[in-house]
């Protein structure tokens, strides 16, 4: 469906897909006003809109793909390759923990059983043991703050088996409007999963509005136990930018989720809030493989946007 309204002498068509609305200013269709956004989070007052400096220089980002947006708008403030079909990661458990969120919010306290199923994956993991019995939330702290795989695994295998789970991963960016991300596991290890730049930023602001997902992912440590408590699990953020004793540590960071495979390289979608206003960047396939790249380049494009963007009250 498409509905024109005039916002702020601003033509613009509301293009409703679903559950999810795209802002389009008519008189140029090409530039993207405000992105998606949640049918329950749409406003009737326009948000502010961040504007560029006139003598500012794109910043140099050694990444195969980048994107950079402002969280309110969605308004584009860096691109480079932002449409390209690339291999995600780990970025794969915003998804995870997106269905896990939304799909069963309710279930944050019920007792996940460990099975060998769970456990039987690659690194990175939180080392969950068969037998352990141990909270949703607490395995949710797992995926997002220690990347944990087992954890990945242990929240799609308790919410309705692994097929099921990925399908409601899928299907959840679907709704969000995402055309070109698809997930074939709950961790990121199957490098079939794929997405852009752009469609990564889109997510990560998205998740940014659900209040224990930005609860956790800002998280710089902490030991989850399992229930009864006979089990602990040291949790550190794989997001340097979030651990104040890294050299890369922002204190405006607030997220979002790292990645690494061989094939995707280092990947992070980070997220910073700054004088009232958040922007969210995404880094795929650093040049540079170290563990610290992603980082280095995300918050260079991060600190670049605040630099370099103003909004207007």
């Amino acid at each position: 469906m498409q509905r024109i309204i005039m916002l702020a002498g601003i033509f613009l068509s509301l293009v409703i897909l679903g559950s999810v609305i795209y802002v389009v200013d008519t008189k140029n269709p090409n530039k993207e006003i405000a992105g998606a956004q949640n049918l329950a989070d749409l406003s009737f007052k326009p948000a502010i809109l961040p504007e560029r400096k006139t003598a500012s220089v794109d910043p140099n980002i050694l990444a195969k793909a980048a994107y950079l947006i402002d969280v309110a708008s969605a308004t584009p403030m860096f691109a480079k390759n932002e449409n390209e079909i690339l291999p995600i990661a780990s970025t794969t458990k915003i998804a995870t923990a997106l269905v896990v969120l939304e799909n069963y919010g309710d279930k944050l306290d019920e007792i996940v059983t460990v099975t060998p199923k769970m456990t039987n994956v690659e690194e990175t993991r939180i080392h969950l043991l068969t037998g352990e019995k141990i909270t949703v939330e607490n395995l949710l702290y797992g995926l997002l703050i220690n990347s944990g795989n087992d954890a990945a695994y242990a929240l799609a295998e308790h919410f309705g088996g692994l097929n099921r789970f990925i399908a409601e991963m899928n299907n959840k960016v679907g709704q969000i409007g995402l055309r070109e991300t698809q997930y074939f596991d709950p961790a990121g290890l199957d490098d079939r999963g794929h997405s852009n730049a752009k469609e990564l930023a889109f997510l990560g602001a998205y998740a940014l509005r659900n209040k224990k997902f930005a609860e956790i992912i800002k998280v710089s440590e902490k030991t989850i136990y399992s229930s009864d408590g006979r089990y602990a699990h040291e949790l550190i953020n794989s997001n340097r930018l979030v651990r104040p004793e890294e050299t890369l540590y922002w204190p405006y960071a607030i997220g979002v989720k790292t990645g690494f495979t061989y094939e995707a390289g280092h990947v992070l979608v980070s997220a910073a809030e700054k004088d009232g206003h958040q922007v969210v960047a995404v880094v795929l396939n650093t040049y540079k493989d170290t563990k610290p790249a992603s980082a280095e380049e995300s918050r260079k494009l991060l600190e670049w946007g605040f630099s370099n963007w103003t909004w207007s009250k």
